[in-house]
């Protein structure tokens, strides 16, 4: 179990440096952490697509 958290808590950790980047599937838009299909996740506020998912 002690493994496990701490594999999530590295993932967390990629959604947080994800985190206000560029999109890189359209020009405008910036990645934000939220939630994709139940999934924590780093998604394009422009085009809703998810650059990184935690499933």
């Amino acid at each position: 179990m002690q493994r496990f958290e701490g594999e999530r808590h590295e993932s967390l950790e990629v959604l947080s440096v994800l985190d206000g980047d560029t999109c890189s599937y359209c020009e405008n838009g910036t990645l934000t952490q939220q939630f994709f299909q139940s999934d924590e996740a780093v998604v394009c506020d422009e085009c809703g697509t998810p650059a990184a998912r935690l499933w």
